[in-house]
């Protein structure tokens, strides 16, 4: 008798790959933290990474339905970003892997 595997699978390895991109998680981790709207200009310093990589990880968290992008109308023109729901309710699942590392390493020192 051959199983066939859990489609939902290929979908976890979608979303690992998605969260293994650079700098990717700690975007979420901020914004988590946070609690509320972050700037443009506040993410990229706190990641320490280029405008061109943080803009791609935000764009590809807004495609996912992770992140909300707000665009205010001033000058020069502001842009907040935001969890979404779905984001926050991943929040945990990120949080207990970092624990794990940070327990692990506390381990093995």
């Amino acid at each position: 008798m051959t199983e066939t595997c859990d489609p939902v699978f290929s979908r976890v390895d979608d979303l690992i790959s998605l969260l293994g991109k650079s700098k990717l998680l700690h975007i979420l981790f901020l914004l988590n933290t946070k609690q509320g709207p972050m700037r443009f200009t506040e993410i990229k310093q706190r990641v320490d990474s280029s405008s061109t990589t943080v803009t791609r990880r935000l764009a590809e968290l807004e495609n996912n339905g992770l992140v909300t992008r707000v665009v205010h109308n001033t000058a020069p023109v502001s842009v907040e970003y935001e969890l979404t729901q779905d984001a926050q309710n991943l929040a945990p699942t990120i949080q207990s892997m970092y624990d794990w590392v940070v327990d692990r390493d506390a381990m093995m020192a």
